[in-house]
């Protein structure tokens, strides 16, 4: 190889690695914020989850890349609000239009219902089935379901607990005659406890009492918006979406 031809080749190689070096500082990447443990929606530890797979995917349709931020639940939309991320993957019940929030579609769905073992053979078809139960629910869930739960208030049957997993525990050994909570979590939780080998896992009936619901992320500008809810529809129509649900759940 000649002088010259060296220099050119080298010249060449040098611009290749401009053109990455560019690419890759050019490559756009979004802050958002997460709850800081909210099996099997998200695991801080490994940076993933539910919720954060299926907005990642959706924007990397795009080309962006996710930089999840976990934290406490009551930080997801403050941080937002003070300018310090992106986007939140949820509001937390603050309207964030009011901040310069643009709200996205639904990117998880969550869908509470009603956990009874099936050797006990409890109908549940409206709220007052649940009196003289032992019912145990999510945190606050009285709250979000007031015509079930309320009546049950200050019974010294009806607690309500942080940790799901003690909710799964107490139905399988027999120290509650119901739990309420989101069905991919119970499902999440239930492969868990199973796999410790303690508790016996038994069959359960699930009663659906109230419509699905679930979180929309916000972003600052609607370009983000747009590309988000087109890699979401992306994922949906291809299958990838549930594929990503299933892979925690089943």
């Amino acid at each position: 190889m000649t002088f010259s031809t060296r220099m050119i080749t080298m010249a060449a190689a040098g611009l290749i690695a401009m053109a990455a070096w560019a690419q890759d500082v050019t490559a756009e990447v979004l802050t958002m914020t997460f709850g800081a443990s909210i099996p099997p929606y998200a695991f801080p530890d490994t940076g993933r989850g539910i919720e954060v797979d299926i907005i990642r995917e959706a924007l990397a349709q795009s080309g962006i890349e996710l930089d999840p931020v976990f934290v406490p639940a009551r930080r997801i939309a403050f941080e937002f609000i003070q300018g310090k991320v992106d986007a939140a993957s949820k509001d937390q019940g603050e309207d964030l239009t009011a901040h310069g929030g643009i709200y996205g579609d639904v990117s998880v769905q969550f869908q509470d219902v009603i956990f009874t073992l099936e050797e006990r053979g409890f109908a549940l078809a409206q709220p007052g089935d649940l009196e003289g139960l032992r019912v145990v629910a999510f945190q606050n869930a009285s709250k979000h379901y007031s015509d079930w739960l309320s009546p049950l208030e200050g019974s010294a049957n009806y607690t309500e607990t942080a940790d799901q997993s003690l909710q799964v525990k107490m139905l399988h050994r027999g120290r509650a005659d119901a739990i309420v909570a989101d069905l991919n979590i119970v499902q999440y939780l239930t492969k868990l406890v199973a796999e410790e080998g303690k508790i016996d896992i038994k069959p359960v009936t699930t009663t659906n009492f109230a419509d699905p619901w679930g979180y929309r992320p916000a972003f600052r500008t609607e370009e983000l918006r747009d590309k988000f809810n087109a890699g979401l529809k992306t994922l949906i129509d291809s299958g990838r979406y549930q594929e990503i649900v299933d892979s925690y759940v089943n």
